[in-house]
């Protein structure tokens, strides 16, 4: 019953948090990142069978397996992801309420807390539909069994960890080395005499748990790899752009004959990665590239709240002061804040990858808080204190829910109108923007054809109908006023007769 009661927060803002997605989730439902377009296919794939193509390197499993599980009952793709990412945001919003009675917040704050995470979890829900909430609430399960009292004496922890660092990295491959280091470093601060033997039980066993799937991808690839993920990003954020397999010129074929786009696995579509390693020209420029990923970070933990900065400046507290240092939970959570980041530089950031800190940034910043307001003694006005803190969690989830609203409407239509005209095969656009382009990725899975992107900037005359006659792409839909003419010159009838508004198909190849 006490169990109950310190964890009613979390019942009620998860009960809040599900009536609030029941309740949106029509404005929001075709949504489709640009991840998801490929999650959802190899969820289908996964549910009717088509198990070689649905294993993947680039897009991790747990989300599409479970996806795929939920849809042999009956439920559609698309509103199945959204009910297992919503339950990786509840299990999200259970680990941070025990991390909130870890470190002793007071009940005021945790209500106040627990209710911030619930609409942010809304948005977050819809924003990334598939792999960042289930690492997030991995690897904060795995973070919270450490901090436990019991954590040094007891084996049985040091496995349960293991697990869920294996269950982590099938949710997303960076948990792969984040799990290794962040289990070295922080087991060293929590017991300095065996630290060695817990996180060597904990990591080997993760090892052992992910092997399988390791094989697979051997099996797959060619090589061995936990993921095609991390050489393939390093590379194009370094170099700023893919260099294409041979043969590869103007169009992207789709990964598969049934596929999408070449998204749903990039890797057949790619040549050669270099990577700072490579050259000293490519080192220089991976400096260049940290710099420039320190502004994003910058602009990330921002979209996180105002008042990271501030957050990252208690951690650095944490750290450097010797009172708080091991085997105190503050200096763990600190130290691990500033350990996850640590991949990203070298590539990219968003506000979505870093979620992994935002439990841990509420319970440095409400200690702060707590120990702030004891001192004022009750100072009138500075009960507001807490309420601005939570509530700028949710400054830019609100203005992310506007910016989704009903996005992905319009290309839901459209494919309803194609699939009425029959319109039905491969097709490409001389979209440039990234935007628009991904408007052709969504309309390509609604509409069950196959986008052959176009990723050149500058493209000469003829180049686009010699790619479509070369790989016999049927359609050419245009969003604009582009027009194509055939060898003499003759521009291509639209089949559409504008019936579809926004947007014009004409047919090239039979």
């Amino acid at each position: 019953m006490q169990i109950i009661q310190k964890y009613t927060p979390f019942f009620v803002s998860a009960l809040l948090m599900g009536i609030v997605l029941y309740v949106i989730y029509p404005h929001y439902q075709y949504f489709i990142d640009p991840d998801s377009t490929s999650y959802l296919t190899i969820s289908k794939r996964y549910a009717t069978g088509d198990i070689h193509a649905a294993i993947n390197g680039y897009w991790s499993p747990w989300s599409c397996w479970l996806t795929a599980l939920l849809t042999k009952t009956g439920m559609q793709v698309i509103p199945a992801s959204i009910v297992i990412n919503a339950l990786a945001a509840t299990g999200f919003l259970y680990v941070s309420q025990s991390l909130f009675l870890k470190f002793g917040i007071i009940p005021k704050l945790q209500w106040l807390l627990n209710i911030t995470l619930a609409f942010f979890l809304c948005f977050a829900v819809f924003a990334q539909s598939f792999d960042d909430l289930w690492e997030c609430f991995f690897l904060l399960c795995a973070l919270r069994i450490m901090l436990s009292t019991r954590f040094s004496a007891s084996p049985g922890l040091w496995i349960c960890t293991g697990i869920i660092g294996a269950l982590g990295y099938f949710a997303k491959a960076y948990s792969f080395p984040f799990f290794i280091l962040n289990t070295l470093t922080c087991c060293y601060f929590i017991d300095k005499k065996q630290w060695l033997k817990i996180a060597a039980t904990a990591i080997v066993v993760m090892i052992i748990c992910s092997s399988w799937w390791i094989c697979i991808l051997h099996h797959k690839y060619g090589f061995w790899t936990t993921a095609t993920t991390g050489s393939l990003n390093l590379s194009w954020y370094l170099v700023g752009h893919p260099y294409w397999a041979h043969g590869i010129d103007l169009l992207l074929p789709p990964a598969y004959p049934d596929s999408p786009c070449y998204w749903e696995d990039p890797f057949y579509a790619n040549g050669a990665t270099p990577h700072f390693w490579s050259s000293w020209y490519l080192f220089g420029m991976q400096l260049i590239r940290i710099c420039y990923n320190l502004y994003k970070f910058l602009m990330s933990i921002l979209q996180l709240s105002v008042f990271f900065p501030f957050i990252l400046f208690l951690f650095t507290r944490f750290v450097s002061n010797r009172k708080t240092r091991s085997p105190d939970p503050a200096f763990i959570i600190a130290l691990t804040s500033f350990l996850f980041p640590v991949g990203y530089l070298l590539i990219n950031f968003e506000s979505r990858y870093i979620w992994y800190l935002l439990p841990l940034g509420m319970v440095a910043g409400s200690m702060f808080l707590h120990e702030y307001l004891s001192g004022r003694g009750g100072k009138k006005g500075m009960h507001f204190l807490p309420v601005i803190f939570a509530f700028s969690f949710l400054i830019y989830p609100a203005y992310g829910m506007v910016v989704m609203y009903n996005e992905g409407n319009k290309e839901a239509d459209i494919a309803t109108q194609l699939k009425r005209l029959n319109i039905r095969g491969s097709f490409t656009a001389t979209v440039k923007p990234h935007l628009e382009t991904q408007r052709m990725e969504r309309l390509a899975y609604f509409s069950g054809n196959q986008f052959y992107s176009i990723p050149k900037q500058t493209i000469k005359e003829g180049d686009v109908l010699r790619e479509m006659r070369r790989y016999h792409v049927k359609y050419f839909f245009s969003i604009d006023t582009t027009k194509l003419v055939d060898e003499q010159g003759k521009p291509f009838s639209e089949i559409t007769k504008g019936s579809i508004d926004g947007l014009k198909v004409f047919q090239v190849n039979p």
